[in-house]
């Protein structure tokens, strides 16, 4: 029986060291990084580095000084910060007596002052103010509207020594907690920050089901607005109605998602959609919109039916297009629509009845059509919750009693010159010679 032979005997002839391929190593698979791939110390992307595992000595430490120092321990853990050093002594159920003073707003001074202009005269958001001073949004609107409680006239929240709230304070804070006022607004009544508003929230809201008691009703009474908290399924609903083309408007209507948070969840998803080489329908890679899905500048089917039937009644376009609030370059492009349909059919459109003399009594109705493109586009947002005919009827009424009540007001008042001019260039008035009527003097005769 032949002896077995060893794992290098077995090994063919010609792949000595010589002819061995070096074995190379996957960096995607391994923790190992080779020199030539190796990140730069400043590059943002760089891997951070995993923490070490706690030690006994460590451990003992917090055990013993944590209790009564809290936080204060991270000077006898020069390895550990402050947020990992809270972490594990919730994982070992430390409690501490010590209370360290309430973090100062990150807006002191000068810098407070600017904040508070930028937010007061020039109406800027919390988050331009923030990205101004090289702050967060949340401290940027944590030290404005602590500052302007005071200024306001309101009477901040009652603190201890060290800053943190009394037990009136936090009374006072579950009150409008349970009124339902707005976060923002608790913020400017009270002077509190928008983290202690949360924090007072989920810790009365546990009270309140452990004790089996209906919870808070949510922040603003349920209404929408830039500051309330959106669940996943709200945003993804956003998203879907923004890739379906409609603008920031038209998502907040159908979504009852505020205008703001729109606005928010939009730049997101062009950020998102950029990184992919995509865009949102109707917008380049930028995000601004070249093409709408639906506006409440658009002429309505019922205007385009209407308008479709006028021309086959032989009406002139430019009357119909008039008679019906439609711009002539619209009612021009529906027509050649409707001819390209008749023609394939293989008929043609009515020559259309062209005025001949003009009867002498006819005036022009002083409230229809509207007058300019402003009033058009608020003729045609009233056509989205009306009828043509309705809406026209409204329009009508609307701008009649308008003028009623404009009479009204100014028939025992005198209008100045400059009025005047305006009314004789608008032709309601006209100018002509005064006669000068003397009352009649007796004849005299010697």
């Amino acid at each position: 029986m032949p002896s077995r032979r060893s794992r290098r005997d077995r090994r063919p002839q010609n792949c000595g060291p010589a002819h061995t391929k070096p074995r190379t190593r996957n960096p995607a698979s391994s923790p190992l990084i080779l020199p030539e791939i190796a990140p730069h110390p400043g590059d943002p992307f760089m891997a951070l580095r995993k923490a070490a595992r706690w030690s006994a000595r460590e451990l003992a430490l917090l055990r013993a000084h944590y209790p009564t120092d809290g936080s204060g321990v991270a000077t006898r853990l020069p390895g550990r910060s402050c947020h990992a050093i809270q972490v594990k002594a919730h994982k070992l159920g430390l409690a501490t007596t010590h209370r360290s003073p309430a973090p100062a707003a990150r807006l002191q001074g000068a810098a407070l002052e600017d904040a508070i202009r930028l937010r007061e005269v020039d109406k800027l958001s919390f988050a331009v103010i923030g990205k101004h001073f090289g702050i967060c949004e949340a401290s940027a609107c944590n030290a404005v509207t602590i500052a302007l409680c005071v200024r306001r006239g309101y009477r901040p929240a009652e603190r201890d020594a060290r800053g943190r709230l009394t037990p009136a304070g936090i009374e006072r804070l579950r009150y409008a907690l349970k009124k339902g006022l707005k976060g923002i607004d608790i913020q400017l009544r009270l002077g509190v920050s928008a983290a202690c508003v949360s924090e007072q929230r989920r810790r009365y809201n546990r009270e309140l089901l452990a004790r089996g008691k209906a919870p808070l009703p949510p922040p603003g009474g349920g209404d929408a607005y830039s500051g309330v908290k959106l669940t996943l399924a709200q945003r993804k609903a956003v998203e879907a109605l923004f890739m379906e083309g409609f603008g920031t408007t038209k998502v907040s209507q159908r979504s009852a998602v505020s205008k703001t948070s729109c606005i928010r969840i939009r730049e997101r998803l062009v950020r998102r959609l950029r990184r992919k080489g995509q865009s949102l329908p109707g917008c380049d890679a930028a995000g601004v919109r070249h093409i709408h899905a639906e506006s409440a500048r658009f002429v309505t089917d019922e205007q385009r039916q209407l308008l479709r039937a006028m021309l086959l009644d032989s009406i002139p376009v430019r009357r119909a297009a008039h008679d019906l609030a439609i711009g002539g370059s619209t009612a021009y492009r529906i027509r050649d629509e409707l001819a390209a349909e008749v023609s394939h059919a293989g008929q043609a459109l009515p020559k259309p009845n062209l005025p001949g003399l003009v009867r002498s009594h006819a005036t022009p109705d002083p409230f229809w059509p509207p007058a300019n493109p402003k009033e058009m586009f608020a003729f045609r947002r009233l056509l989205q919750t009306m009828g043509f005919t309705e809406a026209k009827d409204h329009w009508r009424e609307t701008r009649r009693e308008a003028r009623r009540a404009e009479r009204a007001e100014n028939a025992h008042r005198s209008f100045s010159f400059d009025e005047q001019l305006a009314h004789v260039a608008a032709g309601d008035v006209g100018i002509t010679s005064a006669f000068v009527r003397h009352h009649l003097q007796p004849l005299i005769t010697p």
